[in-house]
């Protein structure tokens, strides 16, 4: 399913900023540090940037209490979550996965600070995944 242009462009400028944090920051830093400083790269490009927003829930159609939160939504309409680690397992890669599913949002970004070879990767790359950023399109 292909996106529109207008999730191209926030797309880009995501991916623009990650960069930016990374290139500025290097890896070593705490997760909540490269949260606070990819928001404000975002919010300097001028989007509107949400931190910690849970995500609801439901069963049946009853609101479920859930603890889950996404670490950053962009305009109200991508998710990123934001990692630190040397590696990424499948449970932390599928996250992101269902929170674009709870959420019915097209597009969410995993962006992991804390690798080595900070670059683009697929979901369909063997697990662990190494790369720093994965983009993931909800189907809907």
């Amino acid at each position: 399913m292909a996106l529109n242009p207008d999730y191209i462009e926030i797309g880009s400028d995501i991916i623009g900023a990650a960069f930016e944090v990374r290139n500025t920051v290097g890896c070593g830093m705490r997760e909540e540090y490269y949260q606070a400083a990819l928001k404000w790269e975002l919010e300097q490009r001028g989007y509107n940037v949400e931190m910690e927003t849970p995500v609801p829930v439901t069963y049946k159609g009853n609101k479920v209490n859930s603890d889950y939160k996404a670490d950053l939504v962009v305009d109200g309409r991508v998710i990123i979550e934001v990692k630190a680690l040397g590696e990424i397992v499948e449970k932390q890669g599928r996250q992101i996965v269902t929170y674009l599913r709870l959420t019915n949002f097209r597009l969410g970004y995993l962006i992991n600070f804390g690798v080595k070879d900070f670059g683009m990767g697929k979901l369909s790359d063997t697990i662990p995944y190494r790369k720093g950023i994965y983009r993931i399109v909800n189907g809907i």
